[in-house]
């Protein structure tokens, strides 16, 4: 616990002033040594939201209902993490509402999660051309979007199947184009791809209880060259 502020990177004090009233004492992960190589750092996670039993998170000290992460390449201009609380609204929700994708909570209410992580569910799943999966009522894909992850990380049950799939089909690489479709409230579809992305497998019951689908943590090697902005207050996210 200790006290936090930007001093460096906030010219509005205000502003400041009102998505972190608490600033003074708030709690937060600080990283040792040992994991970044003698830089040592602070850990600021984005998920806001949390069960009452854990720790709060960065921003669940916060009064801020929305952010955008710009990974976009444009000359001039750096990548950033824009927060947005009280009266101000990111463009995407102003702008585009029914481009915005919903998000669920459904793996904090159902199956365990202590946090309330920002989850879409993909409409479908193609790798190299070949539909892997696809949700229906009985069986979603569900989708962590991390700006912490730099490839992706899939159910053990789903990698499986894809690996006896790409052997069938005597395929020469395992996850060589990737793409996942959303739809978006209005009907819609958004696509997120990457070529050869880092894939890891995760357990079938992460929080304990199996779930009714499959489960895959969308990282960095998807997110990169979007605007990823989320609406933490209504449950959407647009990317551009």
């Amino acid at each position: 616990e200790g006290k936090f502020s930007f001093p460096n990177s906030i010219s509005d004090a205000t502003n400041f002033a009102s998505l972190f009233p608490h600033s003074s004492s708030m709690i937060f992960g600080v990283v040792s040594e040992s994991l970044l190589d003698g830089t040592g750092g602070l850990f600021l996670g984005l998920v806001k939201e949390t069960n009452s039993w854990i720790r709060p998170s960065f921003l669940g000290q916060s009064d801020v209902g929305a952010f955008s992460v710009d990974l976009r390449e444009k000359e001039g201009v750096d990548k950033s993490l824009t927060l947005y609380g009280g009266n101000r609204q990111p463009q995407q929700a102003l702008n585009n509402p029914s481009h915005a994708i919903p998000l669920i909570r459904d793996l904090n209410r159902r199956f365990g999660d202590a946090t309330i992580h920002y989850v879409g569910v993909a409409s479908s799943l193609i790798v190299n051309g070949y539909n892997l999966a696809t949700s229906s009522r009985r069986s979603k894909i569900y989708v962590i979007f991390d700006t912490g992850c730099s490839g992706m990380s899939i159910s053990t049950s789903l990698f499986n199947e894809r690996y006896s799939i790409a052997r069938e089909r005597r395929e020469n690489n395992l996850w060589g184009n990737v793409e996942f479709q959303f739809s978006t409230v209005s009907g819609g579809l958004v696509s997120l791809n990457a070529r050869k992305p880092l894939t890891t497998t995760l357990d079938d019951r992460p929080w304990g209880k199996r779930l009714d689908g499959h489960l895959i943590v969308l990282g960095l090697a998807f997110l990169e060259g979007h605007e990823m902005t989320v609406d933490i207050n209504s449950d959407k996210i647009w990317f551009d």
